[in-house]
């Protein structure tokens, strides 16, 4: 089933309520109308009886186009969909916490504004490199990204520790969704922007969650970011990483009272 929203490029969550009468597997991509290779969400969820799905959106599309089907049966028109119902959709005030954090700073706030505008477009920019406004912050859009070598690297984003410019492979970011994007970004600006120890990978994934987790972004898409990364980079540093960062969710979801959120394994 497909709806449409007027969401005028407001930051605000949506309440999408379904309703099935056995366990259903739900799919909810959320993507902007008007713009290709846009996506806020795209998550799934079993349903079994009455739910609330959420979408969170730090930044948003004037038109906000919505999907929502059995993903055992495909998108279909909702005179033919018989499997579950859409009861209502809502449109909500997004609540964010990074003001209670330590990363509410001007320069977060700065890249946070040049890494927002880069993720929602990234899905049609074309290779080149972009700057932020001041300047600051430079973004070089590389088709692949290549080793010194010339072999293509599996990762989707990396920085450079002499000058804090950015790389990342259109290849990997046009199918991503804008959180994911998000926060693959953040984690490179944390390696040298906010870091203590610029190689420490650890402390980069647990600065960035913080920053992402506060602007309001979805936890189902960190998890999907992050996933993205390390299965292109299988290691077992990288098992390590992904359970301190599956602890951290945890926990910033509990110290922040978090409810309309999609924790793993949901």
């Amino acid at each position: 089933m497909n709806y449409k929203m007027w969401c005028r490029y407001e930051p605000c969550k949506v309440r999408v309520r379904v309703r099935t009468q056995k366990p259903v597997k739900i799919r909810l991509i959320a993507s902007d109308k008007d713009q290709a290779n846009t996506k806020f969400m795209d998550a799934v969820k079993v349903v079994n009886g009455e739910e609330d799905l959420f979408i969170r959106m730090p930044i948003a599309p004037n038109n906000l186009a919505l999907q929502i089907y059995n993903e055992a049966i495909g998108n279909r028109p909702k005179e033919d969909e018989d499997t579950f119902e859409v009861v209502g959709i809502k449109k909500e005030d997004l609540e964010t916490t990074l003001s209670r954090t330590k990363m509410d700073t001007s320069i977060v706030r700065s890249f946070v504004n040049f890494a927002q505008k880069f993720s929602y477009n990234a899905g049609w920019l074309p290779p080149k490199d972009y700057y932020s406004t001041t300047r600051q912050f430079k973004i070089e859009y590389l088709p692949v990204i290549k080793s010194m070598q010339g072999k293509v690297l599996a990762t989707p984003a990396r920085i450079s520790t002499q000058n804090g410019r950015i790389q990342i492979s259109q290849e990997a970011f046009v199918p991503f969704t804008i959180p994911m994007r998000m926060a693959i970004l953040l984690h490179e600006f944390s390696h040298y922007y906010v870091n203590s120890d610029i190689a420490d990978e650890v402390e980069a994934d647990l600065n960035a969650l913080t920053i992402y987790l506060g602007l309001g972004y979805p936890i189902k898409e960190a998890y999907a970011a992050f996933g993205e990364t390390f299965i292109g980079a299988p290691s077992e540093l990288n098992k390590q990483r992904y359970n301190i960062i599956n602890t951290f969710i945890k926990d910033y979801i509990e110290e922040h009272k978090l409810t309309d959120v999609y924790a793993k394994g949901n």
